[in-house]
């Protein structure tokens, strides 16, 4: 298996809880010391390693000493800091040091990083968040949850090839059903963009299921739902949202009501991997020639740890081939002069 590198200085906890993801994957063998790259200032994360008894032998340390801050612009981290971890990392899978790429930096750096150090796939022009939920009937895949808040529906098009191919290789499901994110039901719901990329889709070699409502998302029939990345990012952050809402007034309602710890503590553990980010660890950038794995920025240990497990997936799955036929197959037309 080819290396992972991880950005050690990415996310509000870094450096301690992605060292100690680290620490944790390898516990639980989805990763070898030696299958490991660090990237961020080396002075940071050798001693974020003696916080958690990692022992330095083995990962590779690749120093990155311009630290972002949130201040920091994607043009300012490739202009003003280009020695950043996220910069150093993707030039790692770049010059095939490593097959994968995670972070939990700035989204737009990532993408902007990825984008011009990777380059996208054969036939694709633009790269899409994919983010994996867990749905009522099965995991549905939303694409894209913030890579491009304002796509042109050819975008959306090939969000929907690059989904269904994702989907396929990572879950097995020959024919994943591929919808639409729209208001309703109808042929003629939603804007021009929707409506221009929902005919396009139509001509796709895909399993089109049509629009998807609201009230579907999470108990509909839909494998992969495409979007806007603004849309998108929305759904996502207000699903996350509405769903931790939802657990803190269960378990004190549990609580209040006397139920006993233990019999709480079941139900946790049976509900919490269905509804917790971590589990997944991260979204992949999907159209990018590398498998970059981009986390929330507030993830700890145990999502960088599955980070790690999917990241790993993506590459055993050969994700990036599977687009790459898909795109090959498609009918999409050529751009017209404004993208």
């Amino acid at each position: 298996m080819s290396k992972i590198v991880l950005d050690a200085f990415g996310g509000d906890h870094a450096p301690q809880e992605c060292v100690a993801g680290v620490a944790l994957a390898m516990q639980r063998g989805f990763v070898r010391p030696d299958q490991v790259i660090l990237t961020g200032p080396s002075d940071g994360v050798l001693a974020a390693m003696k916080a958690q008894g990692l022992a330095a032998d083995g990962i590779t340390i690749v120093d990155a000493p311009d630290v972002l801050t949130d201040d920091d612009t994607p043009t300012d981290a490739m202009r003003k800091k280009p020695r950043n971890s996220i910069a150093i990392g993707i030039q790692q899978v770049k010059e095939g040091r490593a097959g994968a790429f995670i972070s939990a930096g700035s989204t737009g750096t990532v993408v902007a990083a990825a984008t011009l150090g990777l380059g996208c796939l054969e036939g694709i022009r633009r790269p899409a968040i994919g983010a994996i939920i867990e749905g009522e009937k099965h995991p549905f895949l939303v694409v894209d949850v913030g890579a491009n808040p304002m796509p042109k529906a050819h975008n959306l098009a090939q969000y929907a090839l690059m989904g269904s191919a994702y989907y396929s290789a990572h879950f097995g499901i020959k024919e994943p059903r591929v919808g639409i994110l729209n208001i309703g039901s109808e042929e003629l719901k939603g804007n021009p963009l929707v409506r221009e990329a929902r005919a396009l889709m139509k001509t796709l070699p895909i399993l089109f299921h049509g629009n998807v409502e609201g009230l579907e998302v999470f108990s509909g029939d839909a494998h992969v739902i495409v979007t806007d990345g603004f849309t998108g990012n929305v759904l996502l952050k207000l699903s996350e949202g509405v769903a931790e809402y939802l657990l803190r007034q269960m378990f004190g309602m549990m609580q209040r009501a006397g139920v006993e710890p233990q019999k709480m503590k079941q139900v946790k553990a049976e509900i919490m991997p269905k509804v917790d980010f971590a589990e997944y660890g991260g979204a992949l950038l999907l159209g990018v020639d590398g498998v970059v794995t981009i986390c929330h920025g507030r993830s700890r240990a145990p999502a960088f740890a599955n980070a790690i497990r999917f990241a790993c997936k993506a590459m055993q799955a050969e994700v990036n081939r599977h687009i790459v036929q898909a795109a090959r197959a498609s009918a999409l037309p050529a751009a017209d002069p404004n993208g």
